[in-house]
């Protein structure tokens, strides 16, 4: 199962600059319930409608949903917030409480390349920049957000089956 790492805010924002991607998800999820098995989708939709109680509360639910993940699922766009707290929390959480590995998934991209997270630099988020430029180690995959590219990776990297992507910058 997936957990995916979102920012409250750019789902619920009047220019609803996330929501577009998380109901495209969703409906990737109601479609193929077999392919798409995402963890946190009400967490999401309820943190959206009450950004203003993030609290422990919905941390603890955030923890408890990591817990059960089988890896962490990052969407990035170039309308993200890279400084959002709670972005940077759960990725944090993430990689270093429950080592999942991450598979980051570029908006708008038909492909991912080797100069693509250059390029895209400014679309990551502060705990990203950090992990790649201090501690290139970090498994983490990028591709671009399309469904083939994402039901591959969901399948190929697992922290159950301890598979990882070979280092911060691994390209699938």
């Amino acid at each position: 199962m997936t957990y995916i790492v979102f920012d409250a805010l750019g789902v619920s924002r009047s220019d609803n600059r996330y929501l577009h991607l998380f109901r495209q998800i969703a409906e990737w999820q109601r479609m193929f319930p077999g392919r798409f098995r995402f963890l946190n989708l009400e967490t999401i939709a309820f943190a959206a409608q009450h950004d203003d109680v993030l609290d422990s509360t919905i941390k603890a639910r955030m923890e408890r949903e990591m817990g059960e993940a089988d890896n962490m699922l990052v969407l990035v766009s170039p309308l993200q917030d890279t400084e959002s707290p709670v972005l940077n929390w759960q990725i944090s959480r993430g990689v270093n409480r429950f080592h999942l590995p991450v598979i980051i998934a570029y908006a708008g991209l038909e492909k991912v390349e080797e100069g693509t997270i250059r390029e895209c630099w400014n679309w990551l988020p502060r705990k990203f920049k950090k992990y790649i430029t201090r501690y290139p180690w970090a498994r983490m995959a990028h591709i671009p957000l399309t469904m083939d590219k994402l039901e591959r990776a969901l399948k190929n990297y697992s922290a159950e089956r301890q598979e990882y992507p070979w280092d911060a910058e691994t390209i699938f």
